[in-house]
């Protein structure tokens, strides 16, 4: 894995580096003081990553984590959510939680497994608490921040074992959309990778002629046609036993090779075509814009439905929106400036739709269009119990921290 982590302790620069009064053996906590109603930690400024330590400094951390706490290091008079809030504030408790975590992922996915916290800290230690992609320092104690210290698996088709595992920023941990890239690397998928990061400053300075996203959004608006074929006028079925005709492969198969669909009378039939016709119309309909496009729209109405309880406001995002969202963005990524590949997959920078506010469903004033490498989850914001400092959600501000500002340009004369 030292092809992929590099000498981290050698390059630990970092703009604005200091460092910062840890407590070290003898001292478990590494904040000022924990109640219940209110816990105190080091903060820093908006988006920004934390302060990088010197090499002495993480290994005294890491030397601290590995010993077992006494009772008298210990807090009394809390309640047992602090109490946990405290452990998940300490390097110890992120890395037997966070080890904990993937092996039971690895578990229920029948995966093997053979990870454990002291791994983990080994892995602070050989990447100088560095993120193995972006190479920025990562947030080992407080939860709920920016930037924050998290378990990938280099190759996703194996699982959490020694040699397939490096920590990254949580920004970093996209979910993987589609496996069927090469093993060991990122490419076709919305997986980041050391590379994909050291690709972003190149690729968003491309060109994108605004003639051919107004020609490509213009074929987009266009409903498509039945393309002259006519109806099926053949006998459907069933047979004597019980099988049904697919009206586009025109083959019979069994009832339960179809998908159902309630006539007008009341009567569950199968549909027209079977689940393997549709399902590969489908898949061709999704490498067109207007296809990955009207999928994205239909699953962000099911996604508002669902969580109608949990989020402010009405639905209110049409193909008309997002259509305008990419001219406006001129067909690029709205944190990063990647330009984007509007169909699905496998593919890099595959085109998503993304809530600015999480507690706000769809809106046209609330959605952007994103990369899916930039779709990160945000599971705190809205439901912890204790202070959020930030959460693995981009932001401009995040990317230009990375690769530097960029001012998107208006495709609009």
């Amino acid at each position: 894995m030292k092809h992929i982590l590099g000498s981290a302790c050698q390059n630990l620069h970092w703009r604005g580096q200091r460092v910062f009064p840890f407590a070290l053996r003898g001292q478990r906590t590494l904040t000022s003081s924990f109640t219940d109603d209110h816990v105190a930690v080091l903060t820093t400024g908006e988006h920004q990553p934390p302060i990088a330590m010197n090499c002495q400094r993480l290994k005294d951390l890491v030397e601290d984590a590995r010993s077992r706490p006494t009772r008298r290091h210990q807090k009394f008079g809390l309640s047992k959510s602090a109490k946990g809030y405290q452990y998940r504030s300490t390097l110890r408790g992120w890395s037997t939680i966070v080890a904990a975590a993937a092996c039971r992922r690895d578990r229920e996915k029948g995966r093997q497994s053979n990870i454990d916290m002291h791994h983990l800290l080994d892995l602070v230690l050989e990447q100088g608490g560095l993120c193995a992609y972006s190479g920025i320092p990562m947030e080992l104690l407080k939860p709920n921040s920016h930037w924050r210290a998290s378990i990938e698996r280099i190759d996703t088709n194996q699982g959490y074992r020694r040699g397939n595992c490096c920590l990254i920023a949580a920004e970093f941990n996209s979910a993987v959309h589609n496996a069927s890239h090469e093993a060991g690397t990122s490419s076709g998928s919305a997986q980041w990778s050391k590379q994909k990061v050291g690709e972003v400053a190149r690729i968003r300075t491309e060109d994108m002629p605004p003639q051919l996203l107004q020609e490509a959004i213009a074929v987009a608006k266009l409903r498509p046609g039945s393309g002259g074929k006519p109806a099926f006028a053949g006998d459907r079925g069933p047979d004597a036993e019980r099988k049904w005709r697919c009206t586009r492969c025109e083959l019979w198969k069994h009832e339960e090779q179809f998908y159902k669909q309630a006539s007008r009378i009341n009567v569950v039939k199968p549909l027209a075509w079977c689940k393997q016709c549709y399902l590969d119309s489908q898949s061709i309909r999704r490498k067109t814009l207007r296809g990955h496009g009207m999928h994205l729209l239909s699953v962000a109405r099911h996604r508002a439905a669902a969580k109608a309880a949990a989020w402010h406001g009405t639905f209110k995002l049409d193909w008309d929106d997002l259509l305008q969202m990419l001219w406006l963005q001129g067909g690029r990524c709205y944190y990063s400036g990647v330009p984007l590949c509007c169909a699905a997959g496998p593919a890099d920078w595959v085109w998503s739709i993304e809530r600015l506010d999480n507690s706000v469903t769809y809106t046209r004033e609330n959605c952007v269009l994103i990369a899916q490498e930039f779709q990160t989850s945000d599971y705190s914001r809205n439901s912890a119990k204790y202070p959020v400092f930030g959460t693995a959600q981009w932001s401009r501000s995040k990317a230009s921290h990375i690769w530097g500002p960029y001012v998107l340009k208006n495709t609009v004369n």
